[in-house]
């Protein structure tokens, strides 16, 4: 099982130096959409696929809702969209957001 996250590294640096708490870095963005971070993703996965890794990858996308609670739709669930679609486009994967 493989998780598949994109981070911020700028917010990722200042977390590590204790500037910012796992909760300040997180309102901040540290979780990117696929593709939108500082992680190649797309070198991960085709290093895992040519070393033959057949198993699943889950997505997770951490935010944190500081205000009111989105309308339906609207909120993570955009960045998850991105995601998925950063993950049809790069490898056709047919999953749904």
């Amino acid at each position: 099982l493989v998780h598949l996250k994109d981070v911020d590294l700028a917010l990722a640096a200042r977390l590590r130096t204790g500037e910012l708490t796992l909760m300040g870095a997180v309102q901040l963005g540290l979780f990117r959409p696929l593709g939108e971070g500082d992680i190649d993703v797309a070198a991960v996965i085709e290093i895992l696929e040519r070393w033959g890794y057949q198993g699943w990858y889950v997505l997770e996308q951490d935010r944190s809702i500081t205000g009111d609670e989105p309308a339906a739709g609207l909120g993570p669930i955009d960045d998850v969209r991105k995601s998925v679609d950063y993950l049809r486009t790069r490898f056709g994967v047919h999953a749904s957001a």
